[in-house]
């Protein structure tokens, strides 16, 4: 009975919170409403698709890091591997943002030099996926330190600086 009239409570909470943590907010608003409007107001830049595609690669990247020396673990490093390769293949049909502040007789370099860091991962990363399938995870954690010297350059090179 507890336990019962505990969970009750909980759920009434719940319901209950955005209305207690209204801020004199007029009752026939919407709560619904004000996430809808609040991104608009302000001011904030809208995520490009190139960067979606990085904070793809980014999350996977992080897990494999945790998990890339253990063994027991290769089956998902290499899921997390597919998954970074296929947002860099996604990637080489997209430009940074950053293209759009470069002198246009730069522009065709700069977009060369960004596909090129693209085949170097997409290298790196098949030489990771055939070090996990041999289980030589030895290699593999040392070839996930070369990826993110790789990232790190990269994104200093080609990744638009945020505003502040």
């Amino acid at each position: 009975m507890k336990l019962r009239s505990l969970v009750v409570c909980l759920f009434a909470v719940r319901l209950a919170a955005p209305f207690l943590m209204a801020d004199d907010a007029p009752a026939a608003a919407a709560p619904a409403a004000a996430p809808a409007v609040a991104p608009a107001a302000g001011g904030e830049e809208k995520e490009t698709e190139l960067e979606g595609k990085m904070h793809t690669m980014g999350k996977a990247f992080r897990k494999l890091k945790k998990q890339v020396a253990d063994p027991t673990q290769n089956a998902a490093s290499l899921e997390l591997v597919a998954t970074m390769q296929a947002a860099v293949t996604e990637s080489a049909g997209l430009t940074p943002a950053k293209t759009e502040d470069i002198p246009d007789a730069d522009k065709a370099k700069f977009i060369a030099d960004y596909k090129a860091g693209l085949d170097d991962m997409q290298n790196l990363l098949s030489k990771l996926k055939d070090a996990l399938a041999a289980g030589k995870n030895d290699d593999a954690v040392k070839i996930v330190a070369e990826i993110g010297d790789q990232q790190k350059k990269s994104h200093k090179e080609f990744r638009k600086p945020k505003k502040d």
